[in-house]
C-alpha cells in the first residue's frame, strides 16, 4: 500500500494537461485517519500525485492551482477519484471497515451538469456509498452547486467532511448549513501554542460545536508525537499525518499492522501522562477539601460579625487559596471578598465593599446547592481579578447561631 511520502516535492516540469489526461498519469498514496484513543484505523485519504515527463511527482495542489478552467479541473478530479477507487478497492476487500476519505474539487463541481459520476463509478467497483467520504476544502462551500452535490450523495450513502480552518478561523455558517461528518483542522490551529493559549480555547470550541451539528473533528498533517498527545489533550482524538505513516526502520511487513504500531504507541504514551495527571488533580482536590473543611470548620465557630476577619487570615494563609467569602442561605454576599494580597492588589470592578450585597441567587452553585446538594465545585476559569487559573469549591454549612450558610472559595487550579 502506498502511502504519502514525507514531503512532497516541488514541482520540477511543466504539465501538458492534456497528455496528463489521457495518458493517466496519476498515482495513489495514501495516509491512515486514526482514532488514537479507540487504537484503530478509520480509514484512509486517498492523495493524488502527476508523473510528468520527467518522473517528477506533482501533488494534488499544484495540479489545481493551475489557471485550468472549470471543465478541465472536473476532468482532473474526475481522473484522480477514479484512480483513488481503484487503488482503495483491494483494502476495502481485505478490510470491510475502512473508509476513504476522498478529495472532491470545489471548483469542478460547478462544471458538471448534474451530479452522480463519483456514484456510478462506485456502483460499478462495488463501493457501498457508505465507505466514502466526500472531502471539500472551504473555498468554494458557499453555493448552491455545492449544497445540491452534497444533498445528492448523502441520498446515497456518502459521508462529507470538510477542510475547515483557514489560519485560526473557522466557516461557522458553512459548517451549521452543512452539518458534516467531519470537520478537518490543519497545523496551524494546533502547533506554536507557546503563549497563545487561545489556540487550545479556539479547537475546545470548534470541538463543542462539532458536537452540536454531529460532527467529528480530524485533525491533519500531525508530525510528532507531542502534536498527537498535545491534540488528545485538546480533545481531538481523530488524527491523520506522517506521525501515523509507516517508519523507515520499522520490520513489520503488514502496513496496517505498522500503522497501529504507531498509534498504540501514542496511545500508550498518552495514557502514562494523563493518569499521572489524574493522580495529580485527585491530590489537588483532596487538599482542596481539606482547606474546605478547615476554612467551614472555623465559620462555623465564629458569628458573622467576625466571618471577614477569618476569611482574610485563611485567604493569606492557605497557599492554594485565592479568594474566600461568604453568601446567605438565599445566595446574598454577606462579606466582602478576602484575596491573597500577593495576587490580588485592587479590585476596582468590585467597588469598596468588594462584592457585599451582590445578589447571586441564579448562580449555577448557589442552584445546586439549594436544590440539596452539599459541595458545587465549578469547571477551571481565568480568575478576572488574579489572570490565574482557578475553581471555585462552594458549600453548605451552620455557624454558631444555627445559621444556614454558603461558604464560597476560589483555589489556584494550577
Amino acid at each position: 500500500m502506498p502511502t504519502a511520502p514525507e514531503q512532497p516535492k516541488p514541482p520540477t516540469a511543466s504539465i501538458d494537461i492534456e497528455k496528463l489526461l489521457a495518458d493517466e498519469k496519476i498515482a495513489i498514496f495514501f495516509q491512515p485517519v486514526v482514532s488514537v484513543r479507540g487504537k484503530a484505523i478509520l480509514g484512509f485519504e486517498a492523495f493524488s500525485r502527476s508523473i510528468g515527463g520527467e518522473g517528477a511527482r506533482l501533488d494534488a495542489l499544484d495540479l489545481f492551482a493551475q489557471p485550468w478552467d472549470a471543465s478541465v479541473r472536473l476532468r482532473l478530479c474526475r481522473l484522480c477519484r477514479r484512480k483513488a477507487l481503484e487503488a482503495f478497492r483491494p483494502i476495502a476487500e481485505r478490510h470491510p471497515q475502512m473508509l476513504l476519505f476522498l478529495n472532491v474539487d470545489a471548483v469542478g463541481v460547478t462544471a458538471a451538469e448534474k451530479p452522480g459520476h463519483l456514484s456510478a463509478i462506485c456502483e460499478s467497483m462495488g463501493l457501498a456509498g457508505r465507505r466514502v467520504i466526500i472531502e471539500l476544502e472551504r473555498p468554494g462551500l458557499n453555493s448552491q452547486d455545492i449544497y445540491r452535490f452534497v444533498q445528492f450523495y448523502r441520498e446515497r450513502g456518502f459521508k462529507l467532511s470538510i477542510d475547515a480552518m483557514d489560519g485560526l478561523s473557522a466557516p461557522t455558517e458553512e459548517l451549521f448549513t452543512l452539518k458534516p461528518d467531519y470537520i478537518k483542522i490543519d497545523r496551524a490551529a494546533y502547533t506554536d501554542v507557546e503563549g497563545k493559549e487561545f489556540k487550545r480555547d479556539m479547537v475546545s470550541g470548534l470541538c463543542r460545536l462539532a458536537e452540536r451539528i454531529g460532527s467529528v473533528v480530524v485533525a491533519k498533517n500531525v508530525e510528532s508525537e507531542d502534536e498527537a498527545t498535545r491534540l488528545l489533550e485538546w480533545g481531538v482524538n481523530i488524527q491523520q499525518g506522517y506521525c501515523y505513516t509507516k517508519d523507515k526502520d520499522c520490520q513489520e511487513k503488514d502496513p496496517i499492522r505498522a500503522f497501529l504500531i504507531k498509534v498504540e504507541k501514542i496511545n500508550r504514551r498518552y495514557r502514562e501522562r494523563a493518569q499521572a495527571e489524574v493522580a495529580g488533580k485527585r491530590r489537588r482536590f483532596e487538599d482542596f477539601h481539606k482547606t474546605l473543611r478547615k476554612v467551614a470548620g472555623k465559620l462555623g465557630e465564629s458569628i458573622i460579625h467576625d466571618f471577614p476577619a477569618v476569611a482574610e487570615r485563611y485567604a493569606q494563609a492557605e497557599e492554594s487559596l485565592l479568594c474566600v467569602y461568604v453568601l446567605d442561605d438565599h445566595g446574598v454576599q454577606i462579606t466582602p471578598r478576602a484575596f491573597k494580597k500577593s495576587l490580588v492588589a485592587e479590585t476596582p470592578m468590585l467597588g469598596p465593599e468588594r462584592g457585599r450585597g451582590e445578589d447571586m441567587s441564579i448562580r449555577e452553585d448557589v442552584l445546586h446547592l439549594k436544590s440539596g446538594f452539599d459541595k458545587y465545585v465549578s469547571q477551571p476559569f481565568i480568575s478576572i481579578h488574579a489572570r490565574v487559573p482557578a475553581c471555585t469549591i462552594s458549600a453548605r454549612f451552620y455557624n454558631r447561631e444555627n445559621v444556614p450558610l454558603i461558604l464560597c472559595l476560589e483555589f489556584l487550579s494550577q
